[in-house]
């Protein structure tokens, strides 16, 4: 009986932190860094996009992800929204211009 109350309060507790790791915005940030880079590999490989950095924006209510690409150009969209953030936003048009005008001779 008392090994079930132990892991009974242990499973409330991780699950309790995991809830507040999310409210306070960790979790939220790593899935947006994974999704964001994720996205940029499959959608534009050629210009090579590494990962720079994320912000939350409360004035765009999403977080900004930024990439440098092989020359040092810095990238940067939205991406949201603030507790899951999945949804790709502003600022992919501008890369996805500058991909199909420097990579695939289209515009």
């Amino acid at each position: 009986m008392e090994k079930k109350k132990i892991i009974i309060i242990s499973i409330i507790l991780v699950i309790l932190v995991i809830i507040a790791l999310w409210v306070i915005g960790v979790i939220p940030v790593q899935i947006a860094k994974v999704y964001g880079t994720i996205y940029m590999r499959v959608n534009f490989p050629r210009m090579q996009l590494k990962y720079n950095g994320i912000e939350w924006s409360p004035y765009h209510g999403a977080y900004i992800i930024s990439f440098k690409d092989k020359d040092n150009q810095v990238y940067g969209c939205t991406i949201g929204p603030k507790y899951f953030p999945v949804n790709i936003g502003q600022g992919i048009f501008a890369i996805e211009e500058t991909y199909r005008s420097h990579y695939t001779g289209t515009v």
